[in-house]
C-alpha cells in the first residue's frame, strides 16, 4: 500500500478536486484506491456522485469499526470515506489515519487522504514510505508560504518525502510563468510539472463527477496522468 497526503497550502487551492481526479486516473491504472477525507467541508464525496443530502461520515461514530458502514464505492469502483458533519479534534483525523492501516487492502492499493489546510502536515503520523504533496497556486501568497514550509520542514524531523505541486497554472499569465520559473529554480522539492487551468474541472464537480470521465481528452487528464506516473516513480523510490 502506498499512502499519499495531498493538501493546500492554504484554502481554495483545489486539492480536493485533485484528490478525486487523481484516484480516478490511478483506478483507471488498474490499482485499487481508498480516498479518506479529513476535511470537514467533506466535499471529496460530491465528486464521486455522493447526493449533497448525504452527511454521514467517520466523523459521526464513535470507532472507526462502525465507520466501516459509511464507505462508499463510486461508479469507477474507487471506495472512499466521508469526513462527516460532526465537529473533531485534530486527534480524531490522526486516529482516522492510522485507524487506516488495518483495511483489508492488496498490496498495490493507493490510500489517499485529502488533507485540511489549516492543519501542518508535520503533525500527521507519517512515515518514511509516505509521500505529500502540498497543492500551491502561482500566486504571491503561496510563494510566502512555500519559503515559511520550508524552513519549517528543516526544522522538523521527516524521513516521508514532501513535494510542492502548482495546480491550477495559467500559461498566459506573466506573474504565473515567472514565479514557476522561480520556483523550478531555486525550490528543490516542487514537482517539475503543473496542472493546468482547465475549465473542465468546474464542470466536472457541477456534474459529481471527475475530468477523466466528462472530457477524457481533456489538458486536465493528461495533466493528473503526468502526476499519477510521478507518483508512481516516486513510490519506488
Amino acid at each position: 500500500m502506498q499512502r499519499i497526503f495531498l493538501k493546500g497550502i492554504k484554502g481554495g487551492t483545489g486539492a480536493t478536486s485533485m484528490v478525486a481526479n487523481l484516484s480516478c486516473v490511478l483506478k483507471r491504472s488498474g490499482s485499487d484506491v481508498i480516498a479518506i477525507d479529513l476535511d470537514s467541508k467533506s466535499d471529496l464525496g460530491l465528486h464521486f456522485g455522493l447526493p449533497w443530502k448525504y452527511s454521514q461520515g467517520w466523523s459521526n461514530v464513535d470507532n472507526f469499526e462502525e465507520a466501516l458502514q459509511h464507505f462508499h464505492i463510486d461508479s469507477d469502483g474507487i471506495v472512499f470515506l466521508p469526513f462527516g458533519d460532526k465537529t473533531t479534534k485534530t486527534a480524531d483525523i490522526f486516529n482516522t489515519v492510522n485507524n487506516c492501516n488495518k483495511l483489508d487492502y492488496k498490496n498495490n492499493t493507493w490510500l489517499i487522504f485529502d488533507c485540511p489546510a489549516h492543519i501542518d502536515i508535520t503533525l500527521y503520523p507519517l512515515t518514511k514510505n509516505d509521500i505529500v504533496v502540498e497543492i500551491v497556486n502561482c500566486d504571491a501568497i503561496c510563494h510566502s508560504l512555500i519559503y515559511k514550509k520550508l524552513q519549517k520542514l528543516k526544522q522538523a524531523d521527516n524521513q516521508w518525502k514532501h513535494f510542492f505541486l502548482v495546480n491550477r497554472y495559467n500559461s498566459a499569465s506573466t506573474l504565473e510563468f515567472d514565479l514557476f520559473s522561480l520556483w523550478q529554480s531555486t525550490l528543490p522539492l516542487v514537482a517539475p510539472f503543473f496542472i493546468n487551468s482547465d475549465e473542465v474541472i468546474k464542470e466536472s464537480t457541477a456534474y459529481r463527477n471527475v475530468a477523466l470521465n466528462c472530457a477524457p481528452y481533456s489538458v486536465a487528464n493528461d495533466d493528473f496522468e503526468t502526476l499519477a506516473g510521478w507518483l508512481v516513480s516516486k513510490s519506488a523510490l
